[in-house]
């Protein structure tokens, strides 16, 4: 995969020029979590000295001296999504080198509806991954009538009572 190729294979993820495979991520999103590498290593069955290597990857592949940076380094970009509890990777996220090319004008804009949805406060990044997929492809006119539908139900809340309605 060439260095400013976009386009990510499945499974893994292109952040910053860097190809971060689904199984670094997840060992990422523990870190953040606080798990030790015995704890990753139990959960993810796989011993802790793959855990290390995974971990040392991960440090050479971001430039970063120590777990706390890598973690620091993962929400800054937005491969982790801040709010949310437990730390996941988030799905559809732009990363850093697109982000400033999108800035410069470089690169064409493109709709991003999970932060779309983010920005009027819906909690995507609480649904399992499947739903977050759905949800990162749809477009910029469907998420206006969702926040549109959600905002009419709200205003009729009151009317309702013992009902409850949630779209995300």
């Amino acid at each position: 995969m060439k260095r400013e190729d976009h386009r990510v294979r499945p499974g893994r993820h292109l952040c910053d020029g860097v190809d971060l495979t689904s199984r670094e991520l997840d060992i990422a999103a523990m870190l953040a979590f606080g798990a030790s590498t015995q704890q990753i290593a139990r959960d993810l069955f796989i011993s802790p000295h793959t855990v290390a290597a995974h971990l040392a990857h991960l440090l050479r592949k971001l430039s970063v001296a120590n777990r706390t940076e890598l973690v620091a380094r993962l929400y800054a970009e937005g491969v982790l999504g801040q709010g949310t509890w437990p730390p996941a990777a988030v799905q559809g996220h732009v990363c850093f080198k697109r982000r400033t090319a999108l800035c410069e004008g470089t690169v064409g804009m493109t709709f991003d509806a999970l932060q779309a949805l983010r920005e009027a406060n819906h909690p995507v990044d609480l649904l399992p991954a499947t739903q977050r997929a759905v949800l990162a492809e749809l477009t910029e006119q469907e998420v206006e009538v969702l926040n549109s539908v959600r905002d009419r139900l709200a205003a009729a809340s009151g009317e309702v009572e013992g009902q409850e309605l949630k779209l995300l």
